[in-house]
């Protein structure tokens, strides 16, 4: 044989083998179509689990802001409540000081009706 047709028979054996099934009995491309499955797989997993840490740190930063949110309402609506009952104390004050100018005037005007007589 010629050394041409000799090279041909190895590169055919070479590539019926290459074609060959595994033990397993997966071709070469059924192979390949499983590493990338599994290394689609891997990388799904680790997205999702990224995710689920993140969704926890989120919920974590969620329920720190409810507790910071609950302790300014509570703050405010004590500064409200003071300020009505300083509201409340300068109207009694006001009315109190109303009827105590309302006494001298009356008071006043009754001294100029006598003092006309």
């Amino acid at each position: 044989m010629n050394r041409t047709s000799i090279i041909g028979v190895v590169l055919a054996g070479c590539f019926l083998a290459a074609c060959n099934r595994s033990g397993d009995g997966a071709g070469p491309a059924q192979q390949a179509g499983k590493a990338i499955d599994d290394a689609g797989a891997r990388a799904q997993a680790k997205v999702e689990e990224a995710g689920a840490r993140v969704q926890g740190k989120i919920d974590q930063a969620n329920e720190k802001i409810e507790r910071i949110n609950d302790k300014v309402t509570d703050k405010v609506q004590a500064q409200v409540d003071k300020a009505d009952a300083a509201v409340r104390e300068a109207r009694a004050g006001a009315k109190e000081a109303s009827e105590k100018v309302g006494r001298k005037v009356e008071a006043a005007g009754e001294k100029m009706q006598q003092a006309a007589k």
